[in-house]
C-alpha cells in the first residue's frame, strides 16, 4: 500500500497538467452553457451532466457539438 502511495506522488507532476486541462475545460464549458439562451436539443440540464460526468470528452463534445451560433437579433 505505501508503495502505491509513492508511486501516485511520483506521477503528480505528470497528473496535475491534465487535472488543470480537464477542470479549465470543464468550466468554460459550463460557464458556456449557462450564459447562451440556446443550445443544440435545447436541454441544459442533460449538456450540463454530459460535461461534468464524461470528464474531458464532455467539454469538448459540448463545444464541438452544442453550442448554437448567436444571432443579433438588435436591427
Amino acid at each position: 500500500m505505501d508503495g502505491d502511495f509513492k508511486t501516485i506522488i511520483g506521477m503528480l507532476p505528470f497528473l496535475i497538467p491534465f487535472i488543470l486541462l480537464e477542470l479549465g475545460l470543464m468550466v468554460f464549458a459550463l460557464v458556456d452553457v449557462v450564459r447562451r439562451k440556446r443550445i443544440r436539443g435545447d436541454n441544459k440540464i442533460l449538456w450540463i451532466l454530459l460535461i461534468v460526468l464524461v470528464q474531458i470528452i464532455g467539454p469538448i463534445i459540448y463545444l464541438a457539438l452544442g453550442r448554437l451560433e448567436e444571432i443579433d437579433d438588435s436591427n
